[in-house]
């Protein structure tokens, strides 16, 4: 069970995200608050695995506040820190990053998209919302992870990938899944593309991580 602390200011979508979370069996939120003062000691007292954090909280602003966490984080007790927030701007996603936040989603994005952020934030891969589409590329000087997705990948192209990292061909996923060949490779290209893969030995890598795929 990983668990997870919840800073956001505004209750009815705290409690919105805490019934989203507790949705899924392996996530707990031990605790949440509105205050960025209190976000530090919520940490500590619950060993808490991942911190959901909003940019603007009052008590303390988000992005010095990961900073502290993670100057603070220790390699036995790391806490990954997913930013949720409204902004999208080149400025905010530059900061998140280079003060040590492991992913950056925008909250109009939908609850999908969210879980999936927190699942592979968890798995040690740095996360960026599918809603800044190449953004990464267009942020002057930002030191972002060379891990960072830029979009999500799809059920199917989750589906793709895992038979891929089982060392299926082409030919015999597209027999398997009732898709012309032509289709396959296509979504073959757009997830090396989007996932920065070069070959099958990091689709496999990259599958265990995610918990695509049983080691």
């Amino acid at each position: 069970m990983k668990k997870i602390v919840l800073a956001e200011d505004h209750a009815i979508i705290r409690d919105g995200l805490k019934l989203l979370i507790s949705s899924r069996s392996n996530l707990q939120v031990v605790a949440d608050t509105g205050d960025g003062g209190d976000v530090e000691r919520l940490l500590r007292e619950h060993e808490a695995d991942l911190l959901l954090l909003d940019l603007d909280l009052p008590g303390c602003h988000g992005i010095e506040l990961t900073r502290r966490i993670k100057a603070s984080s220790t390699a036995s007790r790391a806490v990954r820190v997913l930013i949720l927030t409204a902004s999208p701007g080149a400025a905010s996603v530059k900061a998140a990053f280079e003060a040590g936040a492991d992913g950056y989603v925008l909250k109009h994005e939908n609850a999908e998209e969210l879980l999936y952020a927190i699942s592979l934030v968890l798995s040690g891969i740095v996360y960026l919302s599918k809603g800044l589409g190449d953004f990464a590329e267009r942020v002057d000087g930002a030191d972002l992870p060379a891990q960072a997705a830029a979009m999500p990948i799809t059920a199917r192209e989750q589906e793709i990938l895992a038979l891929i990292a089982h060392g299926e061909s082409s030919s015999d996923i597209a027999d398997r899944l009732n898709l012309s060949v032509l289709t396959v490779r296509k979504h073959r290209q757009n997830l090396m593309s989007k996932l920065s893969l070069h070959n099958v030995a990091e689709v496999t890598a990259y599958a265990l991580r995610s918990k695509l795929l049983s080691s």
